[in-house]
C-alpha cells in the first residue's frame, strides 16, 4: 500500500477519523492496529517476524535495565544485539554472504558451490531494526529507562508514517510523544497536510518521471551514447533525492497531522559544500545513527587521527552494506568513506593552516565546493545500480565524450524546476523545516502553485514505482 495510493488515501482518512474521536490511550492502540494493517500490505507473514521482533526487545529492555551486576550486564547486552543483527543478517545477508562464497570459490578454481536458497527480504527490516538496537543502547547506556507499556514499544516500532522507510527515529524522541496527550490543532493539520502533499508531490511527479530515463540509460543490455552519463548522474541523483525525502516529508506531514513530530531528514543536501557537510543534510537520521551507535563506539576519534579515519571507513562500509546486500552498495560505502577520510586530511593539513587564505577566498571557493560535492554524490550514487565488474568499467569509460540532447536537457529542467524553486525560497528565508511558500508575495505564490498544479496534472505517476528506499 503506497502514500501515492488511492487505497492508502482511503486508508487514512478512515484511520484519522477515528483517531479524532479517542483519547490517547485509545489512539495508541489504534495506532498499534493500522501499523499491522500497514505492514500487512506488503507480506502479512512478515508480520510475525516484526512483531516477533518487538516482544523480545520489549521484554529484554525491561530486564537489561533490572540487571546491577556490570559484567552479566554487558554481555546480556551484548546478546541482545546479535539477536538482533541475526535476524537482519539472516533475512538481508544470507544469500549475498553465500554468493560471495562461491565467487571466492570460483577464484580459486575450486569447483564445488554452495547452493543459494532465496530468502524474502521483509520490506523495512534495517529501519526497525537499527529502532530496536538503538532503543536497546540507550537503556543499556542508562541514557533512557525502558517503557513498561507493550502498546507504547510496539506503537514504537510500528508507527507507520515512518515504518518502511524512517526517519530512524531515537527512542528518547518518539516514545514520550507516544506516552502523552498530543495536541491536535487546525495549524498542525494544515501544515502536515502541505508538508504531505508535498512529498508525494515529489514523488509522483519528479522522481517517478526521472526513473524511465534513468532505468533504460542504466540497462546493461543496451547501449549508452558516450557522455550521457552525466545526463543519468544528475538525473539519477534527483530521482533518489525526490523519491526518499518526498517519502519522508510524507511521513512527517502525516505525522504532524496526528500530533507527532518526526525528525528532519533532508536539509538541502546539495548545497553541501564539502563530504562532511553532506551527510550533516542528507539522510540525517542515518547518519547521525551511524556516528552515535557505531563511529564513538568504535573509539570515534579518541585514539589518534590514523584510527579515526580507519573508523570513519569501516562505519561507511557498514553504511553501504546497511542500504543493500551487494558489491555495489559496499563499493559505494567505501566510495563515501574515501571522501570523507580525504576531506578529513586535508581539513587537518591544509585548511586549518592556512584559513585565513581560504576564509579569503571563500565567496570563489563556495560554489565550487557544491559543485564538487554535488558531482561526487550523483557520480557515486550510479554504483547503487552496478550490476557488474563488467557494466562499471561500461559507465566509467562513457565519462570521455560530450553528449547533448537540448530536448533532454528541458525535460531535465521541467522536472527538477519545482525543488529548484522550494528549495530556493528555503534558503532565502532560511527555514528548511516545512514549506514557507506561503512567504513569497502573492503575485509569485500564485505562479507558483499554479505551475505546480498544471505539472501535477499532466505529469504525476500513481502507483507505478515504489519508493526507492523500501528495499532497504
Amino acid at each position: 500500500m503506497l502514500f501515492n495510493s488511492i487505497d492508502f488515501i482511503l486508508f487514512f482518512s478512515i484511520f484519522f477519523l477515528v483517531y479524532l474521536k479517542l483519547g490517547y490511550k485509545n489512539q495508541n492502540i489504534l495506532l498499534f492496529l493500522a501499523g499491522i494493517v500497514f505492514y500487512s500490505f506488503w507480506n502479512f507473514k512478515m508480520v510475525f517476524l516484526l512483531l516477533f521482533c518487538i516482544l523480545f526487545n520489549f521484554y529484554t529492555g525491561i530486564n537489561l535495565n533490572k540487571i546491577s551486576n556490570g559484567s552479566t550486564r554487558r554481555i546480556f547486552f551484548k546478546l541482545t544485539i546479535l539477536v538482533n543483527l541475526f535476524i537482519l543478517v539472516v533475512f538481508k545477508y544470507a544469500v549475498f554472504s553465500v554468493r560471495s562464497l562461491n565467487d571466492i570459490l570460483n577464484v580459486l578454481s575450486v569447483k564445488k558451490e554452495i547452493p543459494v536458497f532465496e530468502i524474502l527480504l521483509p520490506v523495512g527490516i534495517s529501519f526497525y531494526t537499527f529502532h530496536n538496537i538503538s532503543y536497546i543502547y540507550d537503556v543499556y547506556k542508562k541514557k533512557i529507562q525502558p517503557t513498561f507499556n507493550l502498546i507504547t514499544y510496539s506503537v514504537y516500532d510500528l508507527f507507520f508514517p515512518l515504518l518502511l522507510a524512517g526517519p530512524i527515529e531515537r527512542a528518547d524522541k518518539l516514545i514520550p510523544q507516544i506516552e502523552q496527550k498530543r495536541v491536535l490543532s487546525w495549524n498542525k493539520f494544515k501544515g502536515g497536510l502541505l508538508l504531505f502533499a508535498w512529498g508525494i508531490f515529489k514523488k509522483v511527479v519528479i522522481a517517478d518521471n526521472l526513473a524511465p530515463f534513468v532505468n533504460k540509460s542504466l540497462d546493461p543490455s543496451l547501449d549508452m551514447p558516450n557522455g550521457l552519463v552525466y545526463f543519468v548522474a544528475i538525473a539519477f541523483a534527483f530521482q533518489i533525492y525526490a523519491d526518499f525525502s518526498g517519502y519522508t516529508d510524507a511521513a512527517r506531514g502525516m505525522a504532524k497531522m496526528i500530533g507527532f513530530e518526526l525528525s528532519l531528514n533532508f536539509n538541502i543536501p546539495f548545497m553541501a559544500r564539502n563530504p562532511i557537510d553532506f551527510w550533516r543534510r542528507w539522510h540525517i537520521s542515518l547518519s547521525t545513527w551511524l556516528r552515535d551507535y557505531v563511529y564513538i563506539p568504535l573509539g570515534g576519534n579518541r585514539y589518534g587521527f590514523f584510527r579515526q579515519n580507519v573508523n570513519l571507513m569501516l562505519v561507511w562500509i557498514l553504511g553501504g552494506l546497511w542500504h543493500g546486500a551487494t558489491y555495489g552498495y559496499m563499493l559505494w560505502g567505501a566510495y563515501c568513506g574515501f571522501q570523507i577520510v580525504i576531506y578529513n586530511v586535508l581539513n587537518r593539513f591544509l585548511f586549518r593552516k592556512y584559513k585565513d587564505f581560504f576564509e579569503s577566498i571563500d565567496s570563489f571557493l563556495k560554489p565550487i565546493g557544491i559543485l564538487f560535492t554535488f558531482f561526487l554524490f550523483a557520480y557515486g550514487i550510479l554504483l547503487f545500480r552496478v550490476e557488474n565488474y563488467f557494466h562499471l568499467l561500461r559507465l566509467i569509460k562513457n565519462l570521455d565524450g560530450f553528449y547533448y540532447e537540448p530536448i533532454l536537457f528541458i525535460k531535465l529542467i521541467y522536472f527538477l524546476l519545482p525543488i529548484l524553486i522550494v528549495e530556493s525560497v528555503q534558503i532565502y528565508h532560511r527555514y528548511t523545516d516545512g514549506l514557507v511558500l506561503q512567504k513569497v508575495n502573492r503575485f509569485a505564490f500564485s505562479f507558483i502553485v499554479v505551475f505546480f498544479f498544471v505539472q501535477f496534472g499532466l505529469s504525476a505517476v500513481f502507483e507505478k514505482y515504489e519508493f526507492f528506499y523500501f528495499q532497504f
